[in-house]
């Protein structure tokens, strides 16, 4: 058996890779399969935590931008 390392790479969830391996971690509950290694920051409990917590502090981000554009975009056919 052959064991690799994996390079640590800190978590970011605007890369598509990056949210692909969450994806995979939660349909099978263990990152063993998953080939990207994430840094894990102490202050959350577990880097599947961390993860999440970024995902949907991210996509609440993108939520908001939309939200913003629709009434810009509303305001300009207004004009």
């Amino acid at each position: 058996m052959i064991l690799r390392h994996q390079p640590v790479v800190e978590f970011d969830p605007s890369n598509k890779e990056h949210r692909a391996a969450v994806r995979q971690f939660m349909k099978r509950k263990a990152w063993a399969d998953v080939e990207l290694r994430f840094a894990y920051d102490p202050n959350y409990g577990s880097i599947a935590a961390q993860v999440q917590s970024r995902l949907l502090e991210w996509y609440m981000f993108q939520e908001e931008n939309r939200g913003a554009k629709k009434i810009r975009d509303s305001k300009n056919e207004n004009t």
